[in-house]
């Protein structure tokens, strides 16, 4: 059998990959794609995403670093380039990054969030929450929005509200990581409540 390489129907599967969280296999499709083509942005931006999604934050710079320059206006490569650095702890180059982003798609509400939270782990509270709420109410199934939502009304001292967004994201189809997270928040809130 002859390999005709990486085709779109391929980045389409790594694609898939990554959202099924399958980042292993999405980084081993795209690095093939990327050997085959080293100027390919798509394959590159994935990459990085893929990297990130997988805790290969230095990895997903290099990767978006690339994408980024040979193509300045990919929003997907900012934002994923922004969440790199913030898990590296470089929390100013992501506010950067994702600004970069939110100019290029602003009305990304994934960007929007992110934003939203280097902007509140920076101090400017008000600007992040604002941002982080507009995520939400583009999409109100975005559960990272959601949990982020969650933290930002906690904060402000509104646990009732603060409880809806965690029980939703408990009860509903959210992704494992984020219901683990809001079941434990909830039975601390209860018993901080009693």
């Amino acid at each position: 059998m002859i390999d005709d390489g990486v085709s779109a129907q391929d980045l389409l599967a790594a694609n898939d990959m990554i959202a099924q969280g399958d980042y292993e296999g999405a980084v081993r499709l795209l690095e093939r794609a990327v050997a085959e083509d080293p100027t390919d942005c798509s394959a590159l931006t994935a990459l990085g995403i893929a990297f990130t999604e997988g805790g290969e934050h230095q990895k997903a710079v290099k990767a978006l670093e690339r994408a980024l320059s040979l193509q300045e206006t990919i929003p997907e490569a900012h934002e994923a380039l922004g969440c790199a650095y913030y898990r590296l702890g470089f929390i100013e180059k992501a506010e950067k990054a994702l600004k970069r982003a939110l100019e290029l798609a602003p009305q990304d509400g994934g960007v929007l969030r992110n934003l939203g939270v280097v902007l509140d782990r920076l101090g400017d509270f008000e600007r992040g929450s604002n941002m982080i709420e507009e995520a939400y109410r583009l999409n109100q199934f975005d559960y990272q929005a959601m949990y982020a939502l969650s933290s930002v009304r906690l904060r402000q001292g509104d646990l009732e509200s603060a409880m809806e967004l965690l029980e939703r994201i408990a009860t509903e189809d959210s992704p494992i990581n984020l219901k683990m997270l809001a079941i434990d928040h909830i039975q601390n809130l209860k018993r901080y409540l009693r």
